[in-house]
């Protein structure tokens, strides 16, 4: 039986950008938005900052390599050297100069160098006309927000609470080592607020075979945790609290591989 758009017109549509096929149904779970903002504090105890900030690169490697080991069994070879293009970033000089600069000549805490230079960084990225390279915005937060846990809390991380029911996860903005580091059976699909096709999440997305929609952005803020949603990863449609009729006719496309009808329009 075929379905056609007024009968999805009662539910609210998002409209997003497919950044990986196939079809996921189930509860929501959107993460804590993650904005560090940090004032500038002066510190005396310089050296101590310097040590602090080489243990935190050395520190950070280490968990980049293991997310790229894992990464390498888990998803594919050619989705891991992502994380290779990470730890390359991340041992950029300018990169490391400047943030021990800002630490050695401005009296400023680590955390407050890596915030300021990764953010100077991000910022130099999201404005390049291409559009590979503006993705690239999103590895340099990736690094920043590790390097600035590995000054606060070093060793591994808590694992993140909805790693304990299968949702479909919402992230203002994913980055490629969280995506990595999902369990494949407690991921339905993503959700994102901001991104692209280039960007490496969404690669990742894909090499794990899970239905991504991106960049909803002002329309990200609808979604609640435990609302059920639908992801049309081939559309870029999210479909928010579905009818048993809208439920059932997606979960029917789902069993059949997950194309939807205007998908499979587009290759008749």
């Amino acid at each position: 039986m075929k379905y056609s758009e007024r009968q999805v017109s009662s539910v609210r549509i998002l409209q997003g950008t497919a950044a990986s096929s196939g079809i996921a149904i189930g509860p929501a779970f959107v993460a804590e938005k993650i904005s560090p903002h940090l004032d500038r504090q002066p510190v005396r105890k310089l050296v101590q900052e310097l040590k602090r900030m080489e243990t935190a690169f050395a520190a950070a490697k280490q968990e980049i390599e293991q997310i790229c080991e894992k990464a390498c069994k888990g998803i594919g070879e050619e989705e891991s050297m992502i994380f290779q293009v990470h730890i390359m970033m991340l041992e950029d000089e300018t990169f490391r100069q400047e943030i021990m600069d800002r630490i050695l000549y401005d009296h400023t805490s680590a955390e407050y160098a890596v915030w300021r230079s990764g953010r100077k960084m991000y910022d130099m990225f999201s404005h390049l006309d291409s559009e590979y390279m503006r993705a690239r915005a999103e590895d340099m937060a990736d690094i920043s927000r590790r390097l600035m846990r590995c000054l606060d809390q070093p060793g591994e991380p808590e694992p993140p609470a909805y790693l304990c029911t299968p949702v479909i996860l919402c992230l203002s903005q994913a980055v490629p080592s969280e995506i990595a580091q999902t369990n494949r059976s407690e991921i339905l699909g993503f959700i994102t607020q901001y991104g692209s096709t280039t960007a490496h999440s969404a690669i990742l997305a894909r090499g794990m075979h899970k239905p991504a929609v991106l960049g909803l952005n002002d329309a990200f803020d609808e979604l609640h945790t435990g609302a059920e949603v639908i992801v049309d990863g081939c559309s870029g449609r999210v479909i928010l609290e579905p009818t048993a009729q809208v439920r059932c006719r997606y979960a029917s496309l789902q069993q059949t591989g997950g194309q939807t009808e205007q998908k499979q329009k587009q290759e008749t």
